[in-house]
């Protein structure tokens, strides 16, 4: 082998040796980006958070891409009331099923007026909001506080079922009926809510609280109205005042 071959063989061997440490140092870069990233500020319609094989375990979102309500691994558009045009964070279970979260939203009106609210839950499993601390105000009547709710032991899955079917019809007079008939059966338990407890301000401004029996329904109301009288209500089954501290109904 003469002088030339083997100088070329060093350089050769001299590219070959720094290209294998180029692509160390970039693939050990590339592995701890991968471990930890930082970042001094990022904008982001929505964050998933994910266990190791991809189960989803928490959203963090935007309003238009709060995510549907998931009930056994199913997307349900059900999303109203409080969670319509709510931004924030969505919690999921071990099932993959949503069991709570923290939403907020806040506008004004076209009439001058506004609406607003904020939303902490917590939900039974299988089921629907167990406890929740919430605040909405319509033009300035606002109730705020902390509910506890009675949910059915039976899985709210079979309600949303129906409800998707009968949600398909077109709006009008049947589907207000059969939506009602539903509410009213068997099957309407696993998506109805009985109040037990709630503490907190009334859109009147009085500060309650107020116990419900087994089927929702208020027996004990404690009041401070808006004028700072007091009043300890106690009532039957069909909702009436049968004695009051101080003096009667």
């Amino acid at each position: 082998m003469d002088a030339t071959t083997k100088r070329e063989l060093r350089q050769v061997r001299a590219v070959l040796i720094t290209g294998g440490v180029v692509a160390a140092v970039l693939s050990l870069a590339a592995f701890g980006q991968s471990q930890k990233t930082r970042f001094s500020e990022i904008d982001v319609e929505r964050i998933n958070v994910v266990e190791k094989d991809g189960k989803l375990r928490l959203t963090i979102s935007n309003s238009a891409r709060l995510p549907d309500v998931i009930i056994g691994g199913k997307s349900y558009p059900l999303r109203g009331g409080t969670g319509a045009g709510s931004a924030g964070f969505v919690f999921f279970n071990d099932e993959g099923n949503e069991n709570g979260g923290l939403v907020f939203a806040g506008k004004e009106t076209a009439t001058g007026g506004h609406r607003a609210n904020g939303h902490m839950t917590f939900d039974q499993f299988d089921q629907d909001e167990a406890l929740a601390f919430s605040y909405s105000d319509v033009d300035g009547r606002m109730r705020a506080g902390l509910t506890i709710s009675d949910r059915a032991d039976i899985p709210i899955k079979i309600f949303a079922d129906s409800a998707m079917a009968f949600q398909a019809l077109p709006d009008g007079p049947e589907k207000t009926r059969r939506l009602q008939q539903l509410r009213d059966s068997p099957i309407g338990e696993a998506g109805r809510s009985r109040l037990r407890v709630f503490v907190g301000k009334t859109p009147d401004r009085a500060a309650a609280l107020t116990l419900g029996d087994p089927q929702g329904r208020t027996r004990v109301r404690l009041t401070v109205d808006s004028l700072g009288a007091p009043a300890l209500d106690f009532l039957d089954e069909a909702g009436r005042v049968v004695r009051r501290y101080p003096g009667n109904p």
